[in-house]
């Protein structure tokens, strides 16, 4: 999936991906800065308001009881939401949808393809409609009650101002850990069906086919679950060991057997067990050290400046650019019959054997790969050589494997080639008898993966990562509920929302990501766009975090940066934004108590 601020914004983007005009610039600032400034206006404006002296209010900043004040309000509040229509339609729908994904999920025809279509339109979609129920309700949680007059009866009561806040955000976000509990485990139910209806077919297959009696056929499928250690061809996969072990045969004979089933069915089961790697997984990475191209820069241009041959129609600060880009791309490319090596820094081996280490990355040649066909090359494959560990040791590992071009690929490695601190040398050979360059991606390059946990705990880190923004979002729509109409507050948190997710489009069309930053060249308008985009990007930010993605990848979140969301987003952000909620809230004169 990709990132939105790798897209190009059509209205804004020139066709050759140069930044747009300065005339564009200017006008896209000021309507930018306008809307800026409407924001801090607001915002000055509900502030000033907390503060006014107005009515007062039962109960106070009182503590005593609050937890169970607390929590009446918020049991009543999802009793509201169950009962309003709008959410309750979107409820069916998310319940309705998850079996529709399940039936109809079918990705590239295979059961990993299968796994993870199911998982990222049944996640995907589910997080898209909890966080459009969380606006939808939180925004009129509070306004629709003043303005149908059924807070009175609320306020009038020994309970604060504070708790009736903290029990509507508790409410909504109890409606939204219910549903996407419900979608989490559904979503899982739904992975582990697909498997066993997987594990069904080939125990007919297995017995149709492969001439097995009807217990050997099930022990043979059953056995997919004790699979273990990296993937292998033919006779060197671990499902041909494990079948073999499981039935009493050798490996010859379950070869023999597998060679009599479906093709279809075969690529299935070598599926299978890349979904048993690759996906049904929670992995970390780690990446070489970025390399710096600084001195090569100087150095060519010290050559020029000598040679005199500097380009009187360029600037210094655009010529160091051109040659910095020149630099970098030649850091990435790596010519026929050159080679490249990485050292990375990653986690010691373990002798586990789910601790399953693979190199993973991305490359485009520099021309279209045709077929080859009297060296088994198909077209728009690269064939390379790979050499892990320290080069003339005992545990120096040698393969040489076509791979895809311009997609992701990844292969395992054996954990013994890795030294005992976790330093892992990473030698890349360009063999490809069609002589092309081969250029690794910017931003990827190659990646070292490793297991940290199961499936189960990535989904469940998932789920904790999707409900932050939900968190964000109940608290926004409630302080908007405080002031505001219910369709008026609904709009402003629904713009705020689509404004936080397209901020990468953002920031392209206004010309600050590194793709259309000169470093040589920063003015100072320059300089207040790019603070301007990062502080409004930093402020309007519900997460960081991508957890569908990483989850269809094999990616644990990880506790490390849930943590960094939830302090950042949950207790600082949306701590701030109740708190102001709760000043508006007791400055409303809603039901003064006469006595």
């Amino acid at each position: 999936m990709m990132h939105p601020s790798h897209l190009s914004f059509p209205l804004l983007m020139l066709a050759d991906g140069a930044p747009p005009p300065d005339s564009l610039y200017s006008f896209f600032m000021i309507m930018f800065v306008f809307v800026v400034i409407m924001v801090l206006v607001t915002l000055v404006y509900v502030i000033r308001r907390a503060m006014d002296s107005g009515a007062g209010e039962v109960g106070g900043w009182e503590v005593r009881g609050a937890l169970g004040r607390i929590r009446a309000v918020a049991r009543i509040t999802l009793a509201e939401a169950i009962r309003t229509k709008l959410v309750f339609g979107l409820v069916v729908i998310i319940l309705i949808s998850i079996p529709v994904w399940w039936l109809t999920s079918t990705g590239d025809g295979t059961i990993k393809g299968q796994v993870q279509m199911f998982v990222a339109y049944s996640m995907g979609f589910t997080g898209f409609l909890l966080n459009l129920i969380t606006v939808l309700f939180a925004c009129s949680s509070l306004s629709a009650e003043i303005v149908n007059r059924q807070i009175y009866a609320l306020v009038s009561k020994p309970i604060p101002r504070w708790q009736i806040v903290a029990g509507k955000v508790v409410g909504v976000l109890l409606l939204d850990v219910g549903l996407l509990a419900l979608a989490t485990v559904a979503t899982y139910a739904g992975v582990r069906l697909t498997l066993n209806r997987f594990e069904s077919r080939m125990v007919m297959e297995l017995q149709t086919k492969g001439q097995l009696t009807p217990s050997e056929a099930a022990t043979a499928a059953a056995s997919l679950k004790q699979v273990r250690g990296v993937g292998g061809k033919g006779l060197e996969s671990p499902i041909v060991a494990t079948m073999a072990a499981a039935l009493g045969k050798t490996d010859q004979q379950i070869g023999d057997i597998l060679l009599r089933l479906p093709e279809e069915t075969r690529v299935n089961l070598r599926k299978y067990d890349e979904l048993r790697r690759q996906v049904l997984v929670s992995r970390a990475w780690v990446e070489p050290e970025k390399e710096s191209v600084e001195s090569e820069v100087e150095r060519r241009l010290n050559e020029l400046r000598t040679g005199g041959n500097m380009p009187a129609d360029m600037s210094e600060g655009a010529l160091r650019r051109q040659l910095r880009h020149e630099a970098e791309l030649s850091s990435r490319t790596v010519p026929f019959g050159a080679g490249k090596e990485w050292i990375v820094k990653g986690p010691a081996p373990s002798k586990d054997d789910k601790f399953i280490l693979s190199i993973r990355f991305k490359l485009r040649p520099s021309h279209p790969m045709q077929s080859m066909p009297s060296r088994n090359l198909e077209e728009e494959t690269f064939l390379a050589a790979w050499g892990v560990g320290k080069p003339g040791s005992d545990k120096f590992a040698e393969l040489a494997i076509p791979h895809p071009v311009e997609r992701f690929n990844e292969f395992e490695i054996p954990t013994e080639v890795v030294e005992p601190d976790g330093t892992l040398i990473v030698n890349f050979l360009n063999v490809d008898p069609r002589v092309a360059e081969a250029i690794f991606e910017k931003d990827y390059g190659i990646q070292i993966m490793y297991r940290v946990g199961s499936f189960e705990l990535g989904l469940f880190q998932a789920a904790l990562a999707m409900l932050i923004p939900m968190i964000c979002l109940a608290a926004i729509g409630v302080c908007a509920s405080t002031f505001l109409s219910p369709r008026v507050g609904t709009f402003m948190v629904i713009v705020l929302w689509v404004l936080t997710s397209s901020m990468g489009f953002v920031a392209d069309s206004l010309g600050t990501t590194k793709d259309y930053i000169d470093p040589d060249n920063i003015t100072t308008a320059l300089q207040i766009r790019m603070k301007t985009v990062e502080f409004v990007g930093q402020a309007l930010a519900i997460g960081d975090c991508d957890p569908i993605t990483d989850l269809i990848d094999g990616l644990g979140v990880g506790w490390a940066k849930l943590w960094s969301n939830t302090w950042r987003f949950v207790l600082i952000k949306s701590g701030i934004v109740t708190l102001i909620a709760v000043l508006v809230l007791r400055r409303r004169e809603l039901a003064a108590v006469i006595v």
